[in-house]
């Protein structure tokens, strides 16, 4: 008959199977966490800046503030909080200032239609473009 192993090791053999599987309970964790967060590609390949149209970009009269209209787009599956920004460029290309807006709980396929619109006077016509679009699961 083989001799016994001392008790310590017994004890410390279960207390690592035990704390291996705890780790592994957390890296299964983790993994499901990462996963179900809202990948912003993955309904199109242009992503969330696929779902941001302007739809007019002027300076207005009478503030001289410049301001683009948005129509944003949730092509997602799962309702969504966007961030968009907008430069505002002179014919020259120069920019001449930006803005932010953002939507939120924006459900699958709904619109809304949104104002970007900057405190910045300008004396001249602009253009405008979409810098950043961030769209995460609300």
């Amino acid at each position: 008959m083989p001799p016994q192993p001392p008790r310590k090791s017994r004890t410390c053999l279960v207390v690592g199977l035990v704390l291996g599987g705890l780790a592994l309970l957390a890296v299964i964790g983790v993994v499901a966490l990462v996963v179900s967060v809202d990948d912003p590609a993955r309904d199109d390949p242009d992503g969330p800046a696929g779902d941001v149209r302007i739809t007019a970009c002027q300076v207005d009269a009478g503030t001289k503030w410049p301001h683009a209209l948005l129509d944003v787009t949730n092509r997602s599956s799962k309702p969504s909080d966007y961030v968009i920004g907008v430069e505002f460029t002179a014919a020259s290309g120069e920019r001449l200032t930006e803005a932010h807006t953002a939507v939120t709980h924006l459900a699958p396929r709904q619109v809304a239609h949104e104002r970007a619109q900057s405190l910045t006077q300008v004396d001249e016509p602009v253009t405008c473009r979409i810098t950043e679009v961030t769209r995460v699961a609300s």
